[in-house]
């Protein structure tokens, strides 16, 4: 009982994964050929799908999950993390890792070994935990994608410039390194300022700084809502050369989008690297003074930084598609095609 209260705690009750891979593309099935059997938990006439774990979906009094005691024909298992590369690196947060060790592995070992296939959000996934198969999908913003209106006070050489760092707080190592080069870009450009979620912890030389702000916290239905809202110019994606890391998806190059900002990224990860050959950004080594100059030639130069989202744009509007997630949905969840 003390395991699966735990467990419950460690599951939230909305899910990015669920939205950014299946009820943005496909809310028109949920109630009607889909019922929603708990956050990361669809169900058709024919199937299950369980995206990263099926707590929070348990039926009657039992508290098991539902996928335990299913009847309902095929079982399709959705993953976006690198399950155990993530519980083995320091890198991550204690209460992720726990995360990923009680919630989704234990869901992994106990689904996977019979589901009737493995859909993954990367090609590193795909070929860790795929089976061979290679079922890859991008995730999907319902949200419209950010113009390039708010670089024009730039472009007239007046305004603020805005810098984003929107990772949340597994994150936190990633932004380390980085602190160093924020500092500085914030001593050398006054007209910067520097934005994160609040509940990254800052380094001393920061507290209080009064062009560091804080984006509010919440779940993620806030955290959604509210970046609809929001506009960059500039947002930072540093990642460490992990294991781990590699299994990211393409979503922050379609979240970037969404703010409309010229995205810097790590020049280690791999679709941040091929982002930056297509002009939808740069890609830099991880070392300070690398994001530095990122962030100098950026700021002093609003026309790149334009460009650059308006690169981002153009490849966002590419990968943000709902239509391979409804094709991909359809078929594993046996829809009548005229659904999809």
């Amino acid at each position: 009982m003390i395991q699966t209260g735990f467990e419950r705690i460690l599951a939230k009750p909305d899910s990015p994964t669920a939205d950014l891979y299946f009820a943005n593309a496909c809310r028109d099935w949920i109630g009607a050929e889909v019922r929603r059997l708990g956050p990361t938990v669809f169900a058709s006439a024919s199937a299950l799908l369980v995206m990263r774990h099926d707590l929070r979906s348990a039926g009657g009094r039992s508290g098991r999950p539902c996928s335990r005691g299913a009847r309902r024909g095929r079982v399709v298992l959705f993953l976006d993390d690198a399950v155990e590369e993530g519980i083995s690196d320091p890198a991550l947060p204690f209460l992720y890792r726990q995360k990923l060790r009680l919630v989704e592995r234990a869901a992994l070992r106990r689904i996977a070994p019979s589901a009737a296939a493995v859909v993954t959000s990367s090609p590193f996934l795909a070929a860790r935990y795929g089976r061979g198969a290679g079922r890859v999908l991008d995730p999907y913003w319902s949200d419209p994608l950010a113009g390039t209106g708010h670089f024009v006070p730039l472009l007239q050489g007046g305004g603020w410039i805005e810098a984003a760092f929107l990772g949340s707080t597994v994150h936190a190592a990633d932004l380390e390194f980085l602190w160093p080069a924020v500092c500085a870009a914030l001593d050398a450009i006054p007209r910067l300022r520097f934005h994160l979620p609040e509940r990254h912890r800052l380094p001393a030389s920061l507290a209080g700084h009064p062009r560091l702000l804080r984006i509010p916290g919440g779940g993620w239905g806030a955290w959604r809502d509210g970046l609809a809202a929001r506009r960059f110019h500039i947002a930072l994606y540093p990642l460490l050369d992990t294991p781990f890391n590699r299994g990211r998806s393409v979503n922050k190059l379609i979240e970037h989008a969404v703010v409309g900002a010229a995205p810097v990224y790590s020049r280690s990860w791999g679709p941040g690297r091929q982002a930056a050959a297509e002009g939808a950004g740069l890609a830099v080594d991880n070392r300070p003074a690398a994001w530095l100059a990122a962030l100098r030639h950026l700021a002093e130069r609003p026309s790149a930084a334009r460009d650059g989202a308006a690169g981002c744009a153009a490849l966002a509007r590419r990968l943000n598609r709902p239509e391979p997630q409804r094709r991909l949905w359809a078929d594993l969840l046996g829809l009548d095609a005229n659904a999809a």
